[in-house]
This record gives C-alpha cells, sequence and structure tokens, in this order.
C-alpha cells in the first residue's frame, strides 16, 4: 500500500481560511492545529515504514489517522463517530488540516491502522512528542494522574470501538424487528433494550471500568434477542438482514460459557 503525498498548505477553500472567524487563539481546535498537526506532519516519516511508499493502492494519510486517533482519545468517542465528526465538524476539519470536500475515510481504516502500528512496532514511535505538544497546548494536564502512553490510548479506543460495534449491531437489528414484528408479539424485554440501544447512546467518557461493564451488558443484550430470534415462531424473522450480522458481531466479541453470562473476548 503506497503513501500520499501530504502538504502542510492549507487551500483556499479550506476551513483554515476562515479560521479567525470561527475559532479564538485560546480555541483547542485552533490550539490542535497549530501545536499539534506539525508534530503530526513530522512524525509521518517514521510512520512510513509500516507501508510500501512506491507500490499498491494509495493509502488513507497516516499522518490524518494518528490525529484522528488522537482526538478520539481527547474527546471519548469511537470510529464510526469519529468519522461523523470529519463529515459534520468544522473544528475536527481545522485541527486536522482537511480541505472542504475531502473524501471520507470507513471507520475499519482506523481499526486497520492501529493494528498496523502494533505490528510494526511502531505504536509508541513519535508519540511522546505528540504528548508533550498536547501539554504545551494545554490538552493535557503536565502533571496528569492518569498513566498516558500510546498502548493506553490505542487500548481505550479500541474498546471503545468493540462496544460501538455491538451496541450498533443490536440497535439495527431491533430497528428491522420492529419494522415486522407488531407491538402484541414483541417479548418483555423489548421496551428496556428499546431505550438502551435505539433512545440511548453510551457515554464514552465514562471510565473504563464503566466501559467494560456496558460491553458485557451489550453482550447479554445481544444474547437475549438471539435467544428469542431461534426460539420464534417465524423463522423469517431470523433470517432477516441485521440478524445475522448481530450473530456474527457477538460470536467475534464474546465468548460464552454455559451457565456463565457472556464474557468479553477481548479485554
Amino acid at each position: 500500500m503506497s503513501l500520499p503525498l501530504l502538504t502542510a498548505q492549507s487551500e483556499l477553500f479550506s476551513v483554515a481560511g476562515c479560521s479567525r472567524e470561527l475559532f479564538s487563539a485560546t480555541d483547542r481546535y485552533r490550539l490542535f492545529a497549530a501545536k499539534v498537526y506539525p508534530v503530526l506532519a513530522q512524525v509521518r516519516s517514521k510512520l512510513e515504514a509500516c507501508y510500501c511508499t512506491d507500490n499498491g493502492r494509495v493509502a488513507v494519510e497516516p499522518a490524518l489517522l494518528m490525529g484522528v486517533s488522537l482526538l478520539q482519545y481527547l474527546e471519548g468517542i469511537p470510529d464510526r463517530q469519529a468519522v461523523e465528526m470529519l463529515r459534520y465538524h468544522t473544528g475536527w476539519n481545522f485541527a486536522l488540516n482537511r480541505h472542504v470536500g475531502d473524501d471520507l475515510l470507513h471507520p475499519t481504516t482506523l481499526v486497520n491502522f492501529r493494528q498496523r502500528l502494533v505490528e510494526h512496532d511502531l505504536s509508541a514511535i513519535g508519540f511522546q512528542a505528540v504528548l508533550d505538544a498536547l501539554i504545551e497546548a494545554g490538552l493535557v494536564a503536565r502533571k496528569c494522574r492518569q498513566r498516558l502512553d500510546s498502548t493506553q490510548m490505542f487500548g481505550r479506543v479500541s474498546r471503545m470501538s468493540r462496544l460501538d460495534c455491538v451496541r450498533e449491531s443490536l440497535r439495527l437489528a431491533l430497528q428491522e424487528l420492529a419494522e415486522s414484528l407488531p407491538e402484541a408479539q414483541r417479548p418483555d424485554w423489548w421496551g428496556e433494550l428499546w431505550d438502551n440501544y435505539v433512545e440511548s447512546q453510551t457515554d464514552y467518557r465514562a471510565p473504563l471500568e464503566t466501559l467494560a461493564r456496558k460491553m458485557v451488558e451489550a453482550g447479554q443484550a445481544a444474547q437475549r434477542v438471539l435467544g428469542w430470534l431461534a426460539g420464534a415462531s417465524d423463522q423469517k424473522l431470523a433470517q432477516a438482514k441485521q440478524a445475522p450480522l448481530l450473530a456474527r458481531v457477538f460470536q467475534e466479541q464474546f465468548e460464552v460459557v454455559e451457565g456463565v453470562r457472556p464474557e468479553k473476548r477481548f479485554c
């Protein structure tokens, strides 16, 4: 996979063109653009070892992916929501020197990027320089009690994204069922799961212990839905588009031990 050309030069119609009107001197996105993005551009040369620089399909810019990962960690959001921020959030686009109309990336690109760094033992390369820039910009406390390094950052983002994957699969499955399942035939747990996984969102700023508990709860909810579908009189419900997807996600993310609640396969 080859690398695209990286430029730090802003185009006329990029978000940077109206930065003075939108972002004050102390705005965190302006600070990120001024203090952190230049460091990402410098670190980029060290990330080239993960790619074939002159062969294969052009990759998504690694400096952008590193920047997205950092903003994810700072704001506590999973991969899918991060892509939505790139689509709609002016501050994110300004911080990452994106241009109006730039192509979006798929959420799995972030997963593959993190895995690529781990496989090449490069997850910590340049991270200290970026962390120093974050501290200098005031985006991370200089004397933070909590340990902060690349392992922690990627671990937290990965955990958020796995939870988001399970919750999104549950949401899609429940919405699909709602279209063909009359209210009178809905099981007793329907209202609870609908409120938790369709009407509500998880606060991804919560502590890791809370996210871990939410992951187990989502696994139990998925197990409940799949168990009900397996015994449903109308097996067309279990053969619809989203039900098999939920079953696949459940199998990938959990390990079921007989007599024990579903345990997370990846911690």
